[in-house]
């Protein structure tokens, strides 16, 4: 008994979807990667905030009297690392954006490649049960045939 090999019809549009599928999953791992090093560079630009300070406290806090040009140097630099942050964190927000719409692309594509699979599976399996209907149609004419000849 020759079995017919199964044939999903729309194989290349499945495969077309995998690889989209596969491409929203590099550009999230993309986008998460690039996210954390956003919230590595706030981290970063915050710790120099409190390193510079916690200088300017411990100088005044020693007795040293600073003059107001150190205030004002002291002022500026930290004004600056403050719009750094500022910088950072909306980096960083943007980065967050980017990465939801990524996982929504990835969920989009993950959902078309899944109903394809569905549809094959379904489709597979009515292929299956049309084999097994002809081979067992086969197999009792088969039988039907033997059991005339004996009677003969």
């Amino acid at each position: 008994m020759a079995e017919r090999n199964f044939k999903f019809r729309l194989e290349r549009v499945h495969d077309i979807r995998r690889q989209r599928e596969r491409g929203a999953q590099e550009e999230l791992a993309a986008a998460l990667g690039k996210q954390a090093g956003e919230e590595a560079a706030l981290g970063q630009v915050d710790a120099t905030i409190a390193d510079a300070r916690e200088e300017f406290r411990g100088a005044s806090g020693y007795g040293e009297v600073l003059s107001g040009t150190d205030l004002a140097a002291s002022q500026a630099y930290l004004e600056r690392l403050s719009g750094r942050r500022a910088v950072a964190v909306r980096d960083l927000n943007a980065s967050r954006d980017e990465v939801g719409r990524r996982r929504s692309d990835l969920e989009a594509a993950a959902r078309e490649r899944q109903a394809l699979d569905r549809l094959r599976d379904r489709r597979r399996a009515e292929h299956d049960r049309e084999v097994a209907r002809a081979e067992s149609a086969q197999l009792d004419e088969l039988a039907l045939a033997g059991h005339r000849r004996r009677r003969a």
